[in-house]
């Protein structure tokens, strides 16, 4: 049977993420607290741990758009993170 993950979880020693696509063995395996059903000729997906980072975003309370963390090149050395300020409004 095959499943896609509705929330962070984990199966079969692996963290399975919202939006990957597995193979389960079988009824008594499946969660419908973050499972959905998918066909069975769904490609499997797994997003990775690096591919998580890449992709995290902050989204404020109430906010539409999604706001990012970037690291100014000039700080990664330093291993500092840029200022920046995901509620202070646009062409301060």
């Amino acid at each position: 049977m095959k499943v896609r993950a509705l929330a962070m979880g984990f199966y079969d020693n692996s963290r399975r993420r919202p939006g990957d696509v597995f193979t389960i063995q079988g009824e008594h395996e499946f969660s419908k607290r973050w499972m959905a059903r998918v066909p069975l000729d769904t490609p499997e997906r797994t997003t990775g741990s690096q591919q998580a980072l890449d992709q995290a975003c902050l989204k404020p309370l109430g906010e539409t758009r999604r706001v990012c963390i970037s690291v100014d090149e000039d700080e990664a050395e330093g291993g500092l993170i840029s200022d920046f300020d995901p509620y202070a409004s646009e062409g301060e």
